[in-house]
């Protein structure tokens, strides 16, 4: 895949994905679980009709094919699980430390593909430690902003966090699930428990 392609999929990850967490910060809790819940529905009919009939497929990646890696053509795509992933962290954890994790998700998993595509050279995991160096700094640098920007997340949740961010993209990626539903869930779950 070319770095530009890499880029553009990236950017339209990163906005689409932040779209979730600066919602939570502005909804009401009620208003904000409903709506992520009826789209998490209908994203998920929509994906099981496509796999289901291939004209519905066909015209689907016709408009969204170069968005989409290659096993995606063919089963969930990683919207799916960022749905999933955000709805479930909104339903369990507390408000903020949701909005970080799929923060987490949404700037680090990015960066993590990016520089590991184009700077990494030293494989660990399966992964290149320089993307998973860039998924750490990238959470730890979003979890600053919100930490100044009046979230309830202390300097130490927000460490961990990024780190925990790290080891589900990079370590947890052999498991059969998704990294974008280990992501918020793993870095969730660690910042509530510290």
């Amino acid at each position: 895949m070319s770095i530009s392609v890499t880029l553009g999929r990236g950017l339209f990850h990163m906005l689409g994905v932040m779209v979730i967490p600066l919602a939570a910060l502005f909804l009401p809790r009620i208003v904000f679980l409903m709506t992520l819940g009826v789209i998490t529905f209908v994203f998920l009919a929509f994906e099981f009709i496509r796999l289901k009939v291939p004209g519905v497929n066909r015209w689907f990646l016709s408009l969204f094919k170069p968005l989409l890696r290659g096993e995606e053509t063919s089963r969930l795509t990683g919207a799916s699980y960022t749905f999933v992933g955000s709805l479930v962290a909104f339903l369990v954890f507390p408000r903020d430390i949701a909005v970080v994790a799929v923060s987490f998700l949404a700037v680090g998993d990015v960066m993590a593909t990016i520089v590991g595509k184009r700077l990494g050279k030293t494989r660990l995991f399966g992964k290149t430690l320089e993307g998973d160096l860039a998924c750490f700094v990238s959470c730890l640098i979003v979890g600053i902003i919100f930490y100044y920007a009046g979230l309830d997340v202390s300097l130490l949740i927000i460490v961990v966090g990024s780190l925990a961010a790290t080891v589900a993209e990079a370590v947890l990626l052999p498991l059969p699930l998704n990294d974008n539903l280990t992501m918020p869930l793993f870095a969730g779950l660690v910042m509530v428990v510290i």
